[in-house]
């Protein structure tokens, strides 16, 4: 009897100290918002809560592991596929933790703080990423590589978009910045501003953004302040998938004084290129730099 209690006794304490303890695979990291989290050593059911973020978890070669995403998220292909969790900016909580992710990836300015506050309080760990500027990316998928149990993969990701900034800025090499207007809505006209992901890439491609001067985000501009900008090229760049393209252009080349003006180039560009801070970031840049000063991507000879 003795002995059975001493038995018992030992079972409570380990069962004690594993609770105190924690999951022995766990580690303490932290986040681009400075916060400590704890994250599985090698998480096995994870969830973006952003288009971008699914595409990094692809890119980090952990799709295998990926169990659930945004509504918009669609690329790669293999994203298409995956259960729906509802938007981005309002989750399906219930949907959501159905799934029983492991770790959940969040972005500050898609995600609002109640999604991250919901998961934490019912045990779901969850890594907040802080996209501000692309230039910052590659230490930004650096961190995600070594949190997810994928470091070289993170590098190597990191690596390749900082080649992918630094071939653009040599073929833009002392150009002037040409003065652009990025177009993501027509009716009423919504373009981009300042401390927009959008924003920052025109100024890497070598354009100057004729909507700065408005001192918001996401600028609704009206027909005199774009005739009285006189943007030499003319982006559109629409979030609406259904969006008849063909059309937004022609809208824009026969705007009298704006894409009708001697020398003006009415062009597109895929929104999820250049709005999305993911791995197509850096073709999302160099996409934006050639329409900007197609001049500077002839061919080069011996290259």
């Amino acid at each position: 009897m003795r002995r059975l209690r001493a038995i018992i006794l030992g079972l409570i304490l380990a069962i004690g100290l594993a609770v105190l303890a924690g999951p022995a695979a766990a580690r303490l990291v932290t986040d681009e918002m400075g916060r400590q989290v704890s994250v599985p050593e090698h998480p096995q059911r994870l969830i973006g809560l952003t288009p971008s973020l699914t595409e990094v978890l692809f890119a980090l070669g952990l799709g295998d592991k990926v169990i659930g995403a945004t509504t918009w998220a669609d690329h790669p292909p293999a994203a298409r596929k995956l259960p729906r969790v509802g938007a981005y900016v309002s989750p399906n909580m219930e949907r959501l933790v159905a799934l029983k992710p492991d770790l959940v990836l969040a972005n500050k300015e898609g995600n609002p703080p109640w999604v991250v506050h919901r998961l934490e309080a019912i045990g779901i760990p969850v890594y907040v990423t802080v996209p501000v500027a692309p230039a910052e990316l590659p230490a930004s998928f650096e961190r995600l590589g070594t949190a997810l149990g994928a470091p070289e993969a993170g590098k190597a990701l990191a690596r390749r978009l900082e080649h992918d900034f630094a071939e653009v800025a040599r073929r833009l090499a002392g150009v002037k910045p040409r003065p652009t207007l990025v177009a993501i809505g027509s009716r009423p006209l919504v373009s981009v501003g300042e401390g927009t992901m959008n924003h920052r890439l025109l100024k890497m491609a070598g354009g100057f953004n004729v909507a700065s001067a408005a001192g918001q985000r996401w600028p609704r501009l009206n027909l005199e302040y774009v005739v009285g900008a006189k943007p030499e090229v003319i982006i559109v760049s629409t979030m609406e998938r259904s969006q008849d393209l063909e059309r937004e252009l022609n809208y824009w080349r026969t705007l009298h004084g704006v894409g009708d003006r001697p020398g003006v180039r009415v062009v597109s560009i895929p929104s999820d290129i250049i709005d999305r801070p993911g791995p197509r970031v850096g073709r999302g840049l160099a996409e934006l730099a050639r329409l900007v000063h197609p001049e500077c991507f002839a061919p080069e000879k011996g290259r």
